[in-house]
């Protein structure tokens, strides 16, 4: 059924995850056992080593003896396994420091015109050459072009000419009334109307003079 199996998958892993902080916490408690034990070991060690000391000094010391053979070094011994290193519990989070101060503004570029052999340009600067823009990609880019620039604009190339649309109506007569010349175009259609009376104003002025 698929709820029984839906309750067996969720109760599988709430079992996985309880027998997984398990075996962490007697993990940690092993290794807090085992510390102990190092550190009881320690105390009673140099518990030793201070009773051999104190007796040590109470025993005269006797004549010094003949400095005894050095003898031949003997052979490193064998290099041990290492050891398994036992991970602690994460700490709590810090209290976050006080921000920085505020860094230099960044260097975006200038826009330079035509390129100039002569000039040293910086990281960003935009220059043009044979209609295009170029843009230095580091410091001291060097030549145009060259692995110091990158393109940063192309003009385009001019396209097809297109096809020649229909012809358009033309004037065939020109209707005249009252000053008004009306063009009648080959479609039947009307043009704007020109306005004819400043024209005859205009001639019987000059006429008149």
């Amino acid at each position: 059924m698929p709820a029984l199996d839906e309750l067996a998958e969720a109760l599988g892993g709430e079992l996985g995850a309880i027998a997984a902080r398990i075996e962490r916490d007697l993990t940690l408690r092993f290794a807090l056992e085992a510390e102990k034990l190092r550190a009881g070991q320690a105390e009673f060690e140099l518990r030793v080593e201070r009773a051999v000391a104190d007796r040590m000094a109470a025993v005269k010391d006797g004549a010094p003896g003949p400095p005894g053979d050095p003898g031949e070094p003997g052979e490193p011994g064998p290099r041990g396994e290492p050891g398994e290193a036992v991970m602690g519990p994460e700490g709590p989070e810090g209290i976050p420091g006080p921000p920085g101060p505020p860094g230099p503004e960044p260097y975006v570029g200038e826009v330079c015109g035509l390129f100039d052999p002569e000039r040293v340009y910086r990281k960003y600067d935009l220059v043009r050459m044979d209609g295009a823009e170029w843009r230095a990609k580091y410091d001291a880019p060097g030549n145009l072009p060259g692995d110091g620039w990158t393109l940063a604009a192309k003009a385009g190339e001019r396209g097809k000419r297109g096809e020649m649309g229909p012809r358009g109506p033309t004037i065939i007569e020109w209707a005249v009334r009252d000053y008004r010349a009306v063009p009648v175009m080959s479609d039947g259609s009307v043009g704007p109307p020109l306005d004819l009376r400043s024209f005859f104003e205009q001639y019987h002025a000059e006429a008149a003079e």
